[in-house]
């Protein structure tokens, strides 16, 4: 999780900082609640005492990023570190859902493998390491081909498992518009917050 004055910044066009604010810590909480649900533990990496705050009695930890390390991979590089079972989860899942995750495990394959949910565009929505360190990490721009193949030059079994609960992250104005294009979107927590706002009206010129 970002820091939350700086979460979701490529929504600036459309959100205002506290509008970003308080989406990204929604999406947040459905990924958490999420992953509790699925039975995972959960622990979240994120620099800001705002977030750990935020997820206080929570069934959730909390892990500070390091300040000497520069980037989201290698922050995650670190919070793995001496696991042999992992899920990385993104924090902007609005769809998240406890189903949507326990079919997404159901299809992993027995270690050595990694199990991936790709985003629409290209990216790393979640995805399971079987056991994490076999490769380096690649979140960023196409990071699901970068992944598959390296973790297949590791020698891993693949499994990619397509799942609308875990299909849609919110990066883009355009995929806002797309959450409230559907009923389940417009329900979900962060779509009710979306249209509390008057999202869809700013938007129609």
């Amino acid at each position: 999780m970002n820091r939350l004055h700086r979460a979701k910044g490529r929504l600036a066009g459309v959100l205002t900082p506290d509008e970003r604010r308080t989406l990204s810590l929604l999406t947040l909480d459905a990924v958490v609640e999420a992953a509790i649900g699925a039975g995972l533990e959960v622990v979240v990496v994120t620099p800001d005492v705002g977030v750990r705050d935020h997820l206080a009695g929570r069934a959730a930890a909390v892990m500070d990023e390091d300040p000497a390390l520069r980037g989201l991979n290698a922050q995650l590089a670190r919070a793995l570190q001496g696991l042999d079972d992992a899920v990385i989860l993104h924090a902007d899942l609005p769809l998240a859902a406890a189903e949507a995750l326990e079919a997404f495990l159901a299809g992993s394959l027995p270690a050595p493998s990694i199990t991936v949910a790709p985003s629409g565009d290209g990216g790393t929505n979640v995805m399971r390491l079987r056991p994490p360190g076999l490769f380096e990490l690649a979140y960023g721009f196409g990071s699901c081909a970068l992944h598959v193949a390296a973790a297949k030059a590791a020698g891993m079994g693949v499994a990619i498992v397509e799942t609308a609960g875990l299909a849609m992250d919110l990066d883009q104005p355009g995929d806002l518009v797309a959450l409230l294009g559907s009923a389940e979107g417009r329900e979900c927590p962060a779509g009710r917050y979306l249209r509390a706002i008057g999202l869809l009206e700013r938007l129609e010129p």
